[in-house]
């Protein structure tokens, strides 16, 4: 078994911002149905099945047909005695499981599952809802820029509508795993468990975060403060006070708005998992410290991953010293938010179409979207008036702009 490498990924995914984040391209959709997008699928009869699984039993799960297999694993299950091990298909690469539902109401229902993939750094992972054929759906997909070997909590937002899917009669759950790398020699291998159900909130929420302590961040301060909306620096506390960086004084004014002063460790060139556990250790404390040495205590409990890959050692240490980790998912998070271990998944806030997208699934699943951005402006990533055109739209939608420490602190 292989595991992709950085320099694949960045071939998948492209760079985007100095010392910044990087975005995955997509390249092509998930699997849909076995039988095509366009099939149709009877109504299910008989009584609903509950969505939530804990997996001990698979007698109602099946792998789909020429998308991989299914088996148990009592090695290591995130809870209970076992868990449902997925391995995708030779031709594929992709695993799909599904099971029938026959007809349960899932309105006002969002989900979250613990997830651990065994063989790629990088993967997507997709919960469908067939509401109530194939060619009527619900996806939620999020992407996992690590860690690999871990067991990681995924918050799933809606990220697609197929059709026009009635979720008060789902007929089918179904759960597909693929790699990121659409070339990708080796099949996915991944566990799943302990798939939870929770009444979502009556309204989402919009957090609005900011990367690299970018001087034109304070631009965007008081852009959004026209609107009453306070979001997330990510301060890296070496740049601060030199040529294009934000000071101080800005800090502790943007602060004293209401925004979190959040950690953004300065790994220069490389990324996290390329530094030795000690390290990455050293990286995480000596920012938190700064931020606490300046007041930012309240931000100081949140990190936000750098270049947006989180190793195995960086997750474990991530949450050992912050009480909470954001890093690219590429989808909405479902609330209530499940915080144990989890990553909390961030958006590209740059294609607008996309991010208001997002807000209006945020609005009417009762989901969070955490858009990113890193330089806004005359050579940013974003204009000052697009920054401003979602910071009007955001307004006029049912939703709630949060901070880190507003998720955290409920």
């Amino acid at each position: 078994m292989t595991r992709q490498t950085r320099r694949t990924f960045l071939a998948t995914a492209g760079a985007i911002g100095l010392a910044g984040c990087s975005s995955i391209v997509e390249k092509s959709p998930l699997p849909m149905n076995g039988t095509g997008r366009n099939s149709r699928r009877k109504k299910a009869t008989g009584p609903p099945v509950p969505a939530a699984s804990d997996f001990e039993e698979l007698s109602g799960w099946q792998a789909v047909s020429g998308q991989g297999t299914l088996s148990k694993s009592t090695d290591d299950p995130y809870r209970g005695s076992q868990c449902a091990h997925m391995v995708g298909s030779d031709a594929t690469k992709a695993g799909c499981i599904s099971r029938t539902l026959s007809g349960t109401d899932l309105r006002g229902t969002n989900f979250s599952m613990a997830v651990k993939i065994e063989n790629y750094d990088f993967a997507k992972i997709l919960i469908e809802l067939v509401a109530p054929d194939g060619d009527n759906a619900v996806q939620l997909k999020r992407t996992l820029v690590g860690p690999s070997d871990r067991w990681v909590r995924v918050n799933f937002g809606v990220t697609g509508v197929a059709g026009t899917p009635d979720l008060s009669s789902v007929s089918e759950l179904r759960i597909i795993g693929r790699p990121v790398d659409t070339n990708a020699r080796d099949p996915i291998e991944l566990f799943v468990d302990d798939l939870r159900t929770v009444s979502r909130p009556d309204k989402g929420a919009v957090m609005f975060t900011f990367d690299d302590s970018h001087a034109t961040h304070y631009r965007a301060f008081e852009i959004l403060q026209k609107y009453d909306f306070a979001g997330v620096e990510a301060v890296i506390p070496e740049s601060i006070g030199h040529d294009g960086r934000l000071t101080t004084d800005q800090l502790s004014e943007m602060a004293d708005g209401g925004w979190d002063m959040a950690a953004h460790p300065d790994v220069q060139a490389h990324s996290f998992p390329e530094y030795s556990p000690d390290d990455q250790a050293a990286l995480l404390k000596r920012t938190q410290e700064y931020l606490q040495s300046h007041g930012f205590d309240d931000g100081a409990r949140h990190l936000l991953v750098p270049k947006n890959e989180v190793g195995p050692n960086t997750f474990d240490l991530a949450r050992k010293y912050y009480d909470s980790i954001y890093s690219f998912g590429g989808s909405p998070n479902a609330m209530p938010f499940e915080n144990q271990d989890a990553i909390v998944s961030r958006v590209d806030g740059k294609d607008l179409d996309v991010t208001k997208r997002y807000v209006d699934y945020a609005a009417e699943y009762g989901q969070l979207v955490v858009p990113l951005f890193h330089a806004i402006g005359d050579g940013g990533e974003i204009s000052e008036s697009d920054l401003e055109s979602l910071a009007r739209y955001v307004r006029k939608k049912d939703v709630d702009v949060i901070t880190a420490s507003d998720l955290l602190d409920g």
